[in-house]
């Protein structure tokens, strides 16, 4: 199976003229981390649409990562940003372009600054610019955005910062037993040439993870990139702790093995960004969709438990 993501990395380094020293295959390549946690307290949060859901306190932090990759020469770049939260937004994307303009001049633009969310549910909303975004949160939030694009422009200067020549590797393969589709009645709908993409491996979802490994020349890892095709949302509808769940848990895993025993979250050199993919219905709870109060499967045709939405853990 070719990837998609694999096609999409091709093109966001190869298509902006991000290419490696014909001689010894190297790259500029500079990361770095910055925490982007929003307010803790009294915020909706963004993804499940859920007015109950406001947010109480902090399972662990949300944090952007940010990858650069320059040709040798170091002409131009292209700056690929993972961030914690559920999705990117205009008004953020604008505003992180005009600070980084501010620092680096046409360095950093529109063209070749890349923001991508991991699809968190579990993080505070209010850091649209468009109505139907910010209804859930009562309209906008300042200080979630302030959060985000604060530390997004400050985990971009540490990948500035910190550029080295190394090189690229890109790898991909099945991973099961991780993703289901939460709407199998709805899928099998498609026409049969769409469903056999993924019957190679016996389901109805992508199970191709992609990875790009960053090495520096003299053998050190610098970090990684992950995209893999799942939901945000191990964490249900009823959490009210800021949490970057399953992808930015495994983010957290990943910088831990690769780092000295006892360091702190954030403090890692090797970067670690679990992004997200073509994740449409996809979701990691793999038992599949139940009713809050027997416990037992709902009734995935209609969605509903005992005829009735309300009961459903949500997916």
């Amino acid at each position: 199976m070719t990837s998609v993501l694999a096609v999409l990395v091709g093109l966001a380094v190869v298509g902006l003229g991000v290419r490696a020293n014909a001689a010894d295959d190297t790259y500029l390549i500079g990361t770095g981390r910055y925490d982007v946690t929003g307010p803790a307290a009294e915020v909706e949060m963004m993804g499940y649409a859920m007015p109950t859901q406001i947010t109480h306190g902090i399972h662990f932090r949300q944090w952007s990562r940010a990858f650069i990759i320059a040709d040798s020469s170091d002409t131009s770049r292209v700056v690929f940003v993972n961030v914690d939260i559920c999705m990117g937004t205009q008004i953020l994307k604008i505003q992180v372009v005009e600070k980084l303009r501010s620092l680096y001049g046409d360095l950093y633009t529109n063209d070749n600054v890349l923001i991508s969310g991991i699809h968190t549910h579990s993080g505070p909303a209010g850091y649209f610019q468009y109505l139907l975004f910010e209804l859930m949160s009562l309209g906008f939030v300042k200080e979630s955005l302030d959060a985000i694009v604060g530390g997004v422009v400050a985990s971009i200067q540490e990948a500035h910062e910190s550029r080295q020549p190394g090189k690229l590797y890109l790898n991909s393969g099945l991973l099961a037993g991780a993703n289901i589709n939460r709407s199998p009645a709805a899928y099998v709908r498609n026409p049969k040439e769409e469903r056999m993409k993924y019957m190679s491996v016996g389901n109805d979802t992508d199970h191709e993870m992609v990875v790009l490994k960053m090495v520096g020349t003299e053998g050190n890892d610098i970090g990684m990139i992950d995209w893999f095709a799942v939901h945000c949302t191990s964490m249900n509808n009823t959490n009210s702790l800021i949490s970057g769940d399953n992808k930015g848990h495994a983010s957290f895993l990943m910088e831990s093995a690769m780092s000295p025993p006892g360091t702190l979250p954030g403090h890692a050199k090797f970067v670690a960004a679990f992004a997200q993919s073509n994740e449409g219905d996809v979701s990691p709870n793999t038992k599949g969709p139940h009713c809050l109060d027997t416990g037992k499967p709902c009734d995935l045709v209609h969605s509903t438990c005992n005829g009735r939405v309300s009961s459903i853990i949500e997916q």
